[in-house]
């Protein structure tokens, strides 16, 4: 009996010294990002500072960043109210650490790290108290989040941000990769990955920094490109497909691009040095035949298919501008992002990017608006 007990102690440590092991391996011992980045802290500018301040007082909670300035109090497909989301998370916590802003980007990385679905991917989108509202993720905000890691781990050498990132990639790289690419999303309650990506979601600079630890990632990256290389529809017409999908091998037919999605594709590949001269052609020839870029072209004429316009795109176009140095486009488009501000100090939404009549302010446009007013554009 004695010798059975001592048997089973052995067969223990045995155990346990392979889970270290394999911890270690995944998490500890992976080696170190390398940066070509320069780390400075930025000067806020007046309309940066006015805009945060009204994120921070007008559209947070303890749950994170509100995706609507006016709280509608229903739950539908879409993110709507106070709701929270990733995605704003993600960019509150890239704007923090390239802004040197340790305290922000703390907030924040706890808020997160309370958005964790049980299989390690992180929610896409939660309540205003940080109650469950979906049971999947988005992989370009996991993707974003882990570049803001990545960031923070190499500014500040702080290991909790190393630990947190090390786990987020192992789960994102098992649950929204594939041996084809990175999918849209997982789905925790039907336990299934998508089978689609759309284009806007993917992140080239975070999987070619990845790639350095990991060769899946590089492996991912080329294929990637080669999705985004293929989607691409004509030098005089450089949209691209919206979406692609792995189980047909074949794109989306779309008659109309969202300019938003475009110009996420865009930004995607200035971060990596490949973005098509004639779409930044194409941007500047619609400041100066339209004084705009509308929500939405048809791809057959490259015609407006709506006369809204959204200070994201102007806000995502300075960003685009910043990272190919090209000061013409990005003073082009800051002129018009500004246009969106509001700086009537009575009104309730001073300081936002939004709507005076109706009050409508969205997350998603003033986070934008900030790294585009930050001007980072450090990527290498």
């Amino acid at each position: 009996m004695a010798n059975t007990k001592h048997i089973q102690r052995i067969i223990l440590i045995i155990v346990a010294i392979i889970c270290f092991y394999l911890f270690y391996s995944l998490y500890l011992k992976q080696s170190s990002i390398k940066l070509n980045i320069e780390w400075k802290a930025f000067s806020s500018k007046p309309e940066e500072t006015m805009c945060l301040n009204f994120i921070q007082d007008e559209m947070s909670g303890e749950g994170g960043i509100f995706t609507n300035f006016l709280d509608d109090n229903k739950v539908n497909e879409w993110a709507t109210g106070h709701q929270v989301l990733s995605e704003s998370e993600g960019l509150i916590m890239l704007y923090a650490v390239q802004g040197g802003n340790k305290s922000l980007f703390d907030e924040h990385f706890n808020i997160v790290r309370n958005m964790i679905l049980d299989n390690g991917v992180i929610m896409w989108r939660v309540g205003p108290g940080g109650e469950l509202l979906t049971k999947s993720s988005a992989s370009v905000d996991d993707l974003r989040i882990i570049r803001s890691l990545i960031y923070a781990s190499d500014r500040w050498q702080d290991k909790q941000y190393k630990t947190f990132l090390n786990e987020l990639t192992y789960k994102v790289k098992k649950y929204e990769l594939t041996k084809e690419g990175l999918v849209d999303y997982y789905d925790a309650e039907s336990k299934a990955k998508a089978d689609t990506i759309t284009l806007s979601y993917i992140d080239l600079y975070t999987m070619k920094l990845l790639s350095q630890i990991d060769s899946d990632w590089g492996n991912a990256f080329e294929k990637s490109l080669k999705i985004i290389d293929n989607a691409f529809i004509s030098q005089d017409k450089p949209f691209f497909r919206k979406t692609y999908s792995y189980k047909t091998k074949s794109y989306s037919k779309e008659h109309e691009i969202n300019i938003i999605d475009y110009l996420n594709i865009l930004l995607h590949l200035s971060e990596v040095g490949m973005c098509p001269s004639e779409a930044i052609d194409w941007l500047k020839g619609q400041i100066k035949m339209n004084n705009a870029l509308f929500n939405s072209y048809r791809i057959n004429s490259s015609q407006p298919a709506s006369d809204l316009q959204s200070a994201a795109s102007y806000a995502i176009a300075c960003r685009i501008a910043k990272n190919i140095e090209d000061n013409e486009l990005y003073e082009m488009m800051k002129a018009k992002l500004l246009m969106f501000q509001i700086s009537d100090k009575t009104s309730p939404i001073c300081g936002a990017f939004g709507d005076p009549t109706t009050l409508k302010v969205y997350s998603f446009d003033n986070l934008q608006a900030l790294l585009a007013l930050q001007g980072f554009g450090g990527v290498k």
